[in-house]
């Protein structure tokens, strides 16, 4: 009884295909990711993940005589559960077979396309939280009026991280002056230097301005004279195009953000599964032997979530 199996050809096509896919995914060159200077990377090993909230209210006491006193942790959690993501391609087997060669150059270009979507995913997720200002991790939308300083103490006040005012210098110090002042249950300030900005498309000339010119007028007053920018090279400017108009964003929002500590920040991006490619080029396979069809995809599990709102501020012009 014959045995059908792959021919050559169809096996340097797997092998290619695949190659071409994860060399894109790799790739440094093709897209610079946003998420690695704003986002926590959290590995997921089930379902989801529980992140605990840990409420330390305790502050350094000088301590002179009698016993110490103990201050008890309030562990409050958020659960993020990952979300499974496909992008699967096809290709009628008999259009391929007719022109092997040229249709293998254009697979290649389209399983490179594919791998770029895989690479622009969590930015685009990451700017879907900022954009729908979703829930984080103290159970409040991320951006709110009235965050709990100490979620179980409410004699201890709340702040706010979002407000309007336009893209100027003098908005962006004066924010970075309020996000400095952010304290934690234990009165300390929380935030060390918040300095990166994140823009969309519209507002990246301003913020480069900001961030890179010698000479500034501090306020939106256009009769006053430019002064020396004592902040040249001291913010990230991070443009975003998923934030903008365009995107079902903001063309005037912009965000200050702190993200000194890599595992403490705005936002967390959790990873149950890398993407893999799957191809199916075997004519013995039921889809290609039923369908007459040749399908190659890519799967990953992963999810974006609001993390801690000290260490980002939301202002709208």
């Amino acid at each position: 009884m014959a045995t059908i199996l792959k021919s050559d050809d169809l096996r340097v096509v797997d092998r290619t295909l695949r190659a071409a896919f994860l060399t894109s995914y790799n790739s440094k060159e093709s897209y610079t990711p946003r998420w690695p200077l704003v986002a926590t990377r959290q590995t997921s090993d089930g379902k989801g993940n529980i992140y605990p909230l840990a409420i330390d209210a305790a502050a350094i006491r000088e301590w002179s005589e009698g016993e110490r006193v103990k201050n008890g942790l309030v562990i409050e959690s958020a659960r993020v559960d990952n979300v499974t993501f496909e992008l699967t391609y096809s290709v009628k087997a008999d259009d391929f077979n007719d022109d092997l060669s040229g249709s293998t150059r254009q697979l290649v270009s389209r399983l490179r396309s594919g791998a770029g979507k895989f690479q622009r995913h969590p930015d685009k997720l990451m700017s879907n939280v900022l954009k729908s200002n979703t829930v984080c991790l103290d159970g409040l939308a991320l951006f709110h009026a009235s965050h709990p300083i100490d979620p179980t103490n409410v004699a201890a006040g709340t702040y706010g991280n979002t407000d309007t005012g336009a893209l100027t210098m003098g908005n962006v110090v004066a924010t970075r002056a309020l996000m400095l002042d952010f304290k934690g249950a234990d009165g300390d300030p929380v935030n060390e230097d918040p300095k990166i900005l994140m823009v969309p498309s519209a507002l990246e000339g301003t913020a480069r301005k900001i961030a890179g010119a010698d000479k500034l007028v501090y306020s939106a007053t256009l009769t006053d004279s430019p002064e020396s920018n004592v902040w040249v090279g001291q913010f990230t400017v991070i443009v975003n195009p998923y934030l903008s108009a365009a995107h079902g964003g903001s063309d005037t929002a912009w965000y200050l953000i702190d993200s000194t500590d890599s595992e403490d920040r705005a936002l967390i991006y959790q990873v149950r599964q890398e993407p893999e490619i799957v191809t199916r080029f075997n004519p013995a396979d039921p889809g290609v032997f039923d369908l007459n069809l040749y399908t190659w995809g890519a799967k990953a599990r992963h999810a974006v979530a609001g993390g801690n709102p000290r260490r980002i501020y939301r202002r709208t012009g």
